[in-house]
């Protein structure tokens, strides 16, 4: 209970919460978390679909970039474009700042893969991989066209759109 306490997770989220209804979906989300499952923990997003709960987690999960692996990737990009199209200026800016993050990690290899021709024989991690690349390009597609409503807004979550844009042109 005393590591629990002093993690990182818990004094950044859940103690300035204990007695607010949202304190549930963070529990949940730290069960996973606690067993290393970050899929599960996105999954467990994916059905509250709870917007701070969301942005506080994905802000933790950009500082810890080197956990995100391409199967974790897929599963982030639908999180982060539903994140987009939130009312809150915290939320599109966390979710841009970590789209950006994603483009520049996995942007060449989801491009390249998609435009490399297919090999000859049975290569299940390649089919894996070309799988998990389109599922991320149908995402970034949707992201593109969210880019131009967020240019619009003006101020910082203005200006991180157009680098993501600038990011998403120069790999695709």
């Amino acid at each position: 209970m005393l590591l629990w306490r002093n993690s990182p997770f818990c004094t950044s989220l859940l103690i300035p919460l204990m007695g607010s209804t949202r304190v549930y979906h963070y529990l949940v989300v730290y069960r996973y978390w606690e067993r290393n499952d970050v899929k599960g923990a996105i999954g467990a997003m994916e059905k509250m679909a709870d917007h701070a709960v969301v942005a506080d987690v994905i802000s933790i999960v950009a500082d810890k970039i080197e956990i995100v692996t391409l199967d974790i990737c897929t599963c982030l990009l639908p999180l982060l474009t539903n994140l987009l199209e939130s009312d809150m200026d915290r939320h599109s800016s966390i979710s841009v700042d970590m789209l950006l993050k994603l483009v520049r990690t996995f942007g060449s290899m989801i491009y390249s893969t998609l435009s490399a021709s297919t090999s000859v024989g049975v290569d299940i991690e390649a089919e894996q991989r070309l799988e998990r690349c389109n599922i991320c390009f149908v995402e970034l597609e949707k992201v593109k066209r969210c880019l131009l409503t967020l240019t619009r807004k003006g101020g910082s979550v203005a200006k991180h759109a157009q680098e993501l844009n600038l990011a998403l042109q120069e790999v695709s």
